[in-house]
């Protein structure tokens, strides 16, 4: 098995894609890739564009909503019609803002942007409500009072876990009441997961990475990806990105949320995981293709990971 077979890699599958080329108010054009699933309370939709220049949109909208934005690659900005303050998600960034109504404009601004987001209405986000969290409770005043809200300060880096759910709501199988409660629970993991990140990095500063060194730190991204099974060094995988090892490091950290040794762990273990669900293998033949000896050792460390025994997945 490959990664692509296993669904590790971001791809599109919630509706029939539709492919336009669209036109902004200032006569710049681009085409869109787009494809949405609609359920009760929320809207869920995936798009990747190409673009020779930024396109520019004008959006009205009087209901509350709330927004949860991931930009997986590229850059997208967002501002209010009177305001010249703009929002503004790069590579690998997600955000959670709540807007009690919106006149103003979302703009696509790198030749090349993926994006994936759920918009929320008061029927389903008000179940949401929590003020476990310091974040949470300083989000919900807002929201309680009519106001616009962030979950966080900054925009966050989208973490591994979160890949994975967005991953899971692009492949549902489900129909009928069991696709309406599949999504709303990816749902409510997700949203927790981003409130608990908010939390974890409460005053942490935005991340600043010149823009060359970005592109090269996604290449490293997809390096080990592409290697995860193969034994890979620091200084291997920063000599295939064209990074010294402080930047790829640094940067990799700040731009992903985890360290290089925590992502490749991160993907096989979501891999192992995947494998036991898809496949007919057992817990022996997992661990040995994570490169573990002892299934002991694999299962020790996969509970670790998610909480629970790898043989639990099939009970």
């Amino acid at each position: 098995m490959i990664d692509n077979e296993l669904n590790l890699i971001l791809c599109t599958e919630m509706s029939e894609v539709d492919r336009t080329e669209c036109a902004d108010y200032l006569g710049n054009t681009g085409y869109i890739n787009f494809s949405e699933v609609k359920i009760n309370g929320a809207d869920i939709f995936s798009g990747s564009s190409k673009l020779e220049q930024e396109l520019t949109v004008r959006e009205q909208n009087e209901t509350p909503t709330l927004n949860m934005y991931f930009s997986i690659h590229g850059i997208s900005s967002a501002w209010e019609a009177n305001s010249k303050e703009k929002y503004v998600l790069k590579d690998n960034q997600h955000a959670t803002t709540f807007v009690p109504a919106f006149d103003g404009y979302y703009a696509l601004s790198s030749p090349e942007v993926r994006n994936f987001g759920i918009s929320l209405y008061e029927s389903f986000f008000s179940r949401l409500y929590s003020t476990d969290l310091e974040c949470l409770k300083r989000f919900w005043d807002k929201v309680d009072a009519g106001q616009m809200a962030d979950i966080s300060e900054h925009a966050l880096p989208i973490t591994p876990k979160q890949q994975s759910i967005i991953n899971d709501m692009h492949h549902c199988v489900y129909t009928g009441n069991m696709k309406q409660l599949f999504f709303e629970s990816k749902i409510t993991e997700l949203f927790l997961l981003q409130a608990e990140q908010a939390d974890a990095l409460n005053g942490a500063k935005p991340v600043k990475i010149e823009r060359h060194n970005v592109d090269k730190l996604h290449a490293a991204r997809q390096y080990i990806q592409q290697r995860m099974f193969d034994p890979l060094t620091l200084n291997g995988i920063a000599r295939e990105a064209g990074l010294n090892e402080f930047m790829l490091k640094k940067g990799f950290k700040e731009l992903f949320g985890l360290t290089v040794f925590g992502y490749l762990n991160e993907l096989k273990m979501n891999y192992a995981r995947q494998m036991l669900l898809e496949t007919h293998c057992t817990v022996y033949e997992a661990a040995y293709t994570m490169g573990y000896n002892e299934p002991y050792n694999f299962s020790k460390a996969f509970k670790k990971h998610f909480g629970y025994l790898p043989g639990e997945l099939r009970k």
